[in-house]
């Protein structure tokens, strides 16, 4: 990995993470080749990367009270992997399937980090975003269903509470064997990745469908900086429920997902298309006009009643305007 001197511009826009080089600045854009598909390129994101050198330490330290061997550590990264693909793999197709590619899987634990141009982003763009998950779903009963037949038990086998390992304690301890442990293992990946996905933490799945339907309703700005911030609320409520159960993965997973958040809100700040956006232009003239026949109404009832006659809230909106005025700072907010 070799880093820029120099601020790069991404390749991608605000709400895609995809960049010509690393920038260190820039942690959403650490990522490195893994192969290519045809035309589509994969990349993994340096967070994957992170993420199992740090498990495969953990695993391998004796005396470490960890549940998991580094074996069944490797399973766990592995269907990962695995699942970030498919994830990738359903996203592309319903991409295409609605008129449009994606050129480019950037990897990372809980599926992708790239995203369709701002043009293309809608309903149509929304249910692609979902696709990926409803794929894990697909995946997720069909291992299940094998669970299910080879233990007969739905709750902590089948369906694997994602916040323990107790479930592959009781499959070890009972001596289930080794098809059994690596389904439920699998299985365990499946239910994180779905579950998590359905947070409306941009960029995960769900947050960017609801970041493609606020992009169609209000425009590709105001959309995008509404999605981050749900995302950085979002963000905050996973760093707390990383620290109290102690899951240092999840704890790093939040902190991602709030520089992604904040990385959007940058971008869109600083792209040419916020400030002169459509949309945003049309806001500001209609609240300056609103400020305009507010200020005009305000002096009006002053020469009619005097400055007695103003409220407390016009007083002080009358303050604003002037002061605003003096400084050159436009009209009253």
């Amino acid at each position: 990995m070799t880093w820029s001197s120099e601020p790069l511009e991404p390749r991608g826009f605000a709400g895609d993470f995809r960049a010509s080089g690393p920038r260190f600045e820039s942690p959403l854009t650490w990522s490195l080749p893994l192969l290519r598909l045809g035309s589509v390129a994969i990349r993994v994101h340096g967070a994957f990367l992170l993420l199992i050198a740090v498990e495969c330490l953990r695993s391998s330290l004796p005396g470490s009270g960890r549940v998991l061997g580094f074996g069944p550590t490797l399973v766990v990264l592995g269907s990962f992997l695995a699942l970030s693909l498919i994830h990738e793999a359903a996203r592309c197709w319903a991409m295409r399937r609605g008129g449009w590619d994606l050129d480019e899987w950037l990897l990372w634990p809980l599926g992708g980090l790239a995203g369709p141009a701002p043009s293309d982003r809608g309903p149509a763009s929304a249910r692609s975003e979902l696709a990926g998950v409803m794929a894990i779903g697909v995946v997720g009963a069909l291992v299940g269903g094998a669970l299910y037949a080879l233990r007969g038990d739905v709750w902590g086998t089948a369906i694997p509470a994602p916040w323990t390992w107790d479930g592959f304690a009781r499959l070890s301890l009972a001596e289930a064997g080794l098809l059994t442990e690596t389904l439920f293992l699998f299985q365990w990946t499946v239910v994180v990745m779905v579950v998590l996905n359905l947070v409306p933490a941009f960029p995960l799945a769900a947050g960017r469908a609801l970041a493609a339907c606020w992009i169609a309703a209000d425009g590709w700005s105001v959309g995008l900086v509404r999605a981050a911030r749900v995302g950085t609320a979002c963000s905050v409520a996973m760093l707390v429920a990383g620290l109290a159960l102690g899951t240092w993965a999840l704890t790093f997973a939040s902190l991602l997902l709030w520089s992604a958040a904040r990385e959007t809100l940058v971008r869109v700040s600083d792209s040419d298309g916020f400030h002169g956006a459509p949309e945003v232009e049309s806001r500001r003239k209609t609240s300056d006009a609103n400020d305009h026949a507010e200020l005009d109404r305000i002096l009006q009832k002053i020469n009619r009643s005097g400055m007695g006659s103003l409220s407390f809230r016009e007083r002080r909106r009358l303050k604003s305007a002037t002061r605003r005025r003096r400084e050159g700072e436009g009209p009253i907010r």
